[in-house]
């Protein structure tokens, strides 16, 4: 069980409020992310019926709405399921289930530790270098044990609530934003086993005004991956209610690679 300050530290960073709001939008907008779902659950189970691994990991399983954990379950498959904190009803209902094993750690290695004691003044800021080396081995770690590993719609997020939290404490500028998001996204796939991994993430966001019209493009992914293989692309309808952002409907662009 993970202690007080460790879930104090999470709480006040947004880990745990970001978790619910992931799951009241998703209630909220069920039909527009449908599609998107199964798309992933449809891709996963494709790649599992082709390599048939015993073990499969999945880093940022969250609420598992892009997991067809159901499926795998059937044909014996173990099961991990990784993430920074699991939700409560995620470790009520399969805690005790004999295919699955729960692992609540930062897959960044430490950042998010890193940059609570920073903002706090205990820790002077870290070297990016540093940085890169813990996201690797953390990856590398947590996936050396399985024939399959599946980072699921987790690498654009790795940064975020670092960067949200930093910038609100004063201790990180613009150019230390970007370099953050290019250093834990690159550790990730650093760290990913070559020649059995699947990474699906949004890779781009789009912007439309309440007449249709495409405002403005964000990236959601800074560093390069030409290296990866890409296996397909589709469009997640994220948010067309305004919620997200208050002047826009906004489209994710999704890709699915093969490392």
């Amino acid at each position: 069980m993970a202690s007080f300050s460790h879930w104090w530290m999470l709480y006040r960073m947004g880990y745990l409020s970001n978790q619910m709001g992931i799951m009241r939008r998703y209630l909220d907008r069920s039909n527009d992310w449908q599609k998107h779902l199964l798309h992933s659950h449809k891709l996963i189970l494709s790649e599992v019926k082709r390599r048939k691994p015993k073990s499969i990991a999945f880093l940022g399983s969250g609420w598992l709405l892009d997991i067809p954990l159901n499926e795998l379950l059937e044909s014996s498959t173990e099961v991990c399921l990784i993430d920074i904190a699991h939700p409560k009803r995620i470790l009520h209902k399969y805690s005790k289930h004999p295919n699955i094993k729960l692992v609540d750690i930062d897959i960044t290695g430490g950042a998010v530790k890193w940059a609570w004691d920073s903002a706090k003044g205990k820790r002077k800021l870290l070297d990016f270098n540093r940085l890169l080396q813990m996201g690797e081995e953390a990856v590398s770690i947590i996936s050396k044990d399985y024939q399959f590993v599946v980072s699921i719609n987790m690498l654009s997020q790795l940064h975020l609530l670092i960067e949200d939290f930093l910038i609100c404490k004063n201790h990180m500028s613009d150019i230390e934003r970007l370099q953050l998001a290019q250093t834990l996204q690159q550790a990730h796939i650093n760290g990913l086993p070559k020649d059995r991994s699947l990474i699906i993430s949004d890779t781009e966001a789009e912007f439309y005004n309440e007449d249709g019209f495409l405002s403005h493009t964000t990236p959601r992914i800074y560093t390069d991956l030409s290296e990866l293989t890409l296996l397909e692309k589709w469009q997640w309808d994220f948010d067309s209610n305004f919620t997200f952002s208050p002047d826009y409907k906004v489209l994710h662009n999704v890709s699915a690679y093969l490392k």
